[in-house]
């Protein structure tokens, strides 16, 4: 397969167990087509579903997050209240996890980021709640 550059993944071995599972999510861009190919082999590969147009329903279901755990006002609430240095990195993690229906607008000028959160990828949802959470403490 073409070689595009190493990546490292941070990992823990202190081999205590016979048997260790972790999960990491791994986002490639622009991905070859011989690396879709071997990707596909082992399953559904995210983004072949990127062609066809998200009908009513799809869209309304796409809205309605709040079944997986994440509250999309609370978490609209939870960026607004960030630190300058952490909304650096929410807009870094924005533009490497985005996908093509994604709406981001930035407005150097104006020191302004637009996005509409209903339009990222729920790997990216999840990640930006996980984040913001941990930084934003809850009132309740």
């Amino acid at each position: 397969m073409e070689k595009g550059g190493d990546t490292t993944l941070s990992h823990d071995l202190n081999f205590a167990e016979n048997r260790y599972e972790t999960k990491h999510v791994v986002a490639f861009k622009n991905p070859k087509a011989a690396l879709l190919e071997k990707l596909r082999e082992s399953g559904p590969v995210p983004g072949d579903e990127n062609g066809k147009k998200r009908t009513g329903e799809e869209s309304a279901k796409k809205k309605k997050r709040v079944d997986k755990g994440i509250d999309m006002d609370q978490l609209a609430e939870n960026l607004q209240r960030l630190q300058e240095d952490d909304l650096l990195q929410v807009v870094q993690m924005v533009h490497d996890h985005k996908s093509p229906e994604s709406y981001t607008k930035n407005d150097v000028d104006a020191g302004e980021f637009h996005v509409d959160l209903y339009t990222l990828p729920d790997s990216l949802i999840k990640m930006l709640w996980d984040f913001s959470s941990e930084r934003v403490p809850t009132h309740k």
